[in-house]
């Protein structure tokens, strides 16, 4: 077959789909789940199981790799011309040739609406939320095969009206795309106070201008930094194509870098200089009295420097991959107590929250809270102890670490914002941009608050578990 008669039989396909018989569909027995996929067909279709070739009459075929030689000589549908062919793949990974035989593809895992979708735009058959979507078939086959999330969108009164999106859109944001088709795009992604700088952003697309930026987006497990392109359509029912890139553990690397740069020229530095002067004092003033003083110095750059590599390497694990899923808070913070408890003679942590109370994450947050309440504990003095709250706000979970010490510097706030550092104004270790950078790849936030008389509360702010997918999700008020 060439490409030519590709898309003729295509065409005929189409054109047959005003008559009343349904259009009959042939799954290929020898496709994992054959059963399962020829429940997702559209019930207007009817549907078998068998070998390509041994049934006549078949408007589609949907078949994998293992019949693709098979399906060069398949007997003609019931209109007389070449049946259309969905082929099923595991991976990216097409046959060079392959467009010359098939007409679409559909990739796992299988999702029940974009196989039907992908049926639907093949023969033609109009699905029960066409009149919701202007985008025509070939638009929709366009971005469902393009590996990032990609939505098409009418613009209306400076909205963007939901067309279409692929299945990257559905698995990075949390939502099927028969929820979302209809819809206004920033009540479903754009968090609330961002939403006035998304507008403006599409008042440039609507004038005919592409936009380029990284901005923060609501995705299925929690805030994420992504690469925003939009691109005006060229004509048709279709004014914008609205594509997203995660970029969130790019960024985070990139300061990683930084920080760690900084660390080991300045902190590590300054402490050996310390180190080699007294060790020279020493060499000096061997039974001298102030050896011991010499001595008692060098010990404790020592041991400043043995705390710093300790938490250097917290940060070697910190973006190493776990498994995330739902934890509780409750007991992870409890874990965290008993062991600094264990580990030091101060006892002063004190937990306020109820029996549990679950948070979306992994085993990287107990970390972030140990390093939040080891840092409280140095400043918050023998008389008042830590207090760690948990809260449950909505769709989220909070991790409150307050303390009664001198309060945070501007500097250490920085760190915990993620502000990028600067030569003269950095943090003074490592510890809190474990945090920052833990409870970023997590999609939390992190807020910093002045207590009264004296005093810091540091609260984590993290997504609760997996999002309902029937509506948009609620914002975390204070």
């Amino acid at each position: 077959m060439t490409e030519n008669v590709s898309t003729n039989r295509r065409s005929a396909a189409r054109d047959g789909g005003s008559r009343g018989e349904p259009r009959r569909i042939a799954v290929a027995s020898g496709i994992d789940d054959a059963d399962r996929i020829a429940a997702m067909a559209p019930d207007e279709c009817a549907v078998s199981l068998g070998s390509p070739g041994c049934i006549d009459g078949v408007d589609l075929w949907i078949a994998d790799d293992s019949a693709l030689e098979s399906l060069e000589d398949l007997p003609p549908s019931g209109d007389g011309v070449d049946p259309s062919i969905l082929f099923v793949v595991d991976d990216e990974q097409l046959p060079d040739d392959c467009w010359s035989t098939i007409d679409d593809v559909v990739r796992r895992p299988l999702r029940p609406s974009v196989v039907r979708r992908r049926i639907e735009n093949v023969l033609g058959v109009p699905g029960p939320d066409a009149a919701a979507s202007t985008a025509p078939a070939t638009e929709r086959v366009g971005i469902d095969c393009v590996s990032q999330p990609v939505v098409t969108a009418r613009i209306e009164d400076g909205e963007r009206l939901v067309c279409g999106v692929n299945p990257a859109f559905e698995e990075l944001f949390g939502y099927d795309a028969d929820a979302v088709v209809g819809e206004r795009l920033s009540e479903w992604v754009v968090p609330v106070d961002d939403r006035s700088a998304a507008a403006e952003l599409v008042e440039q697309v609507d004038r005919g201008t592409p936009v380029e930026r990284i901005v923060t987006r609501r995705t299925a497990t929690g805030r994420r930094d992504v690469a925003l392109k939009m691109l005006p359509a060229a004509g048709g029912p279709v004014d914008a194509f609205v594509c997203y890139d995660d970029v969130t553990d790019e960024r985070c690397r990139k300061q990683q870098v930084t920080v760690l740069n900084r660390v080991l020229r300045h902190n590590i530095r300054n402490g050996m200089n310390v180190i080699l002067g007294n060790a020279e004092l020493l060499a000096g003033r061997v039974d001298d009295p102030t050896t011991l003083e010499a001595v008692r110095s060098i010990e404790d750059a020592a041991e400043d420097l043995v705390e710093l590599g300790e938490t250097a390497g917290s940060l070697q694990t910190a973006w190493d991959g776990t498994e995330r899923g739902v934890l509780d808070a409750v007991r992870l913070v409890e874990r965290v107590r008993t062991n600094l408890r264990s580990d030091s003679s101060t006892s002063g942590i004190r937990v306020e929250a109820p029996e549990s109370c679950p948070v979306l994450a992994d085993a990287h947050l107990e970390t972030a809270v140990r390093e939040l309440c080891e840092n409280a504990l140095r400043y918050a003095g023998e008389d008042a102890p830590v207090v760690v709250r948990v809260d449950r706000r909505s769709a989220w979970t909070e991790i409150t670490v307050c303390d009664r010490g001198p309060g945070l510097p501007e500097a250490e706030r920085a760190v915990l914002r993620g502000d990028d550092e600067t030569p003269l104004e950095h943090g003074s270790g490592l510890g809190l941009w474990i945090v920052n950078w833990i409870v970023t790849s997590l999609g939390g936030e992190i807020a910093v608050a002045d207590r009264e008389p004296n005093g810091t509360a540091v609260t984590l702010s993290l997504p609760s578990g997996p999002r309902p997918a029937d509506r948009p999700p609620a914002e975390v008020t204070r």
